[in-house]
């Protein structure tokens, strides 16, 4: 018994030395970490060359109030010239005299005139009941050439805005909006360089879609010549014939005379 407890205390001791070692480790181990890191830098203040740069309308970004400067907000790449005196230095009412009669006045430059608004909402109503009428192959070839040489015209007058604008008042608009005009320039390019593909795929479709009803109503005529006009005329006549048949005789005549309306509207063209 006396063996094993003193056994038992040696161990004991051995785990206490273990442990104190350990920790001794573990506290030598955090204090080089501490030594060897280098010392964090205090944050830049706000003047130094340091802070934060951020565009001062960037609201997300700041920590001050939006900021009004919308010139910056339109051409960041001239943040000191103001979009809207660059713009009135174009002179429009030069330009409209140059090409009164461009689409471009009537369909697109602002304005809040509401007869000139009202004429616009019209005017492309017009065109989607037109264009409806291509896309579901019942527009004449005429129709389709109507409605696609008033696209063309609408875009060729854009195209010759825009050049005109380039030309003479390119030096003049904001740098911040030259990509989108020269975007909606190759819009109208590309819509220019569709529309004779266009133009001819409507007009192979309609006449598919003609040849197609004509069959449709040839197939229609002849039941309707073979099982119902023959033996239903036929049938009227002798029912308005008979003496006694003094009600259904006056329905006859007015049975007979629908068979007759649709057989002379399947031989109209």
């Amino acid at each position: 018994m006396r063996g094993a407890s003193r056994l038992g205390v040696v161990v004991a001791l051995v785990i206490v030395v273990g442990i104190v070692i350990l920790l001794h480790r573990v506290n030598a181990d955090r204090q080089r970490v501490r030594t060897s890191a280098p010392l964090a830098e205090p944050a830049a203040a706000p003047g130094s060359p340091k802070a934060r740069v951020t565009p001062i309308w960037r609201s997300d970004l700041d920590d001050d109030e939006a900021s009004q400067d919308q010139a910056y907000k339109a051409d960041p790449l001239s943040p000191l010239q103001d979009t809207a005196e660059a713009w009135a230095q174009v002179d429009f009412d030069e330009i409209r005299k140059a090409m009164p009669d461009n689409l471009y006045w009537k369909m697109a430059f602002p304005t809040k005139d509401p007869a000139l608004l009202k004429e616009r909402d019209e005017r492309r109503e017009q065109w989607n009941v037109e264009f409806g009428k291509v896309q579901s192959n019942t527009a004449t070839d005429e129709e389709i050439d109507a409605y696609y040489g008033e696209q063309q015209k609408l875009s060729n007058d854009y195209l010759e805005f825009l050049v005109y604008l380039g030309t003479h008042y390119g030096d003049i608009v904001p740098k911040g909006e030259i990509g989108v005009l020269k975007l909606a320039g190759e819009l109208h390019l590309a819509r220019l360089e569709e529309i004779p593909r266009k133009i001819a795929e409507a007009k192979e479709r309609h006449a598919a879609h003609e040849t197609a009803r004509r069959a449709w109503l040839e197939e229609q005529k002849a039941f309707f010549e073979r099982f119902l006009y023959r033996g239903a005329t036929a049938f009227c006549d002798a029912v308005t014939a008979s003496p006694k048949a003094v009600f259904y005789g006056r329905v006859a005549q007015f049975a007979r005379a629908f068979f007759e309306l649709e057989h002379e509207a399947f031989e109209m063209p």
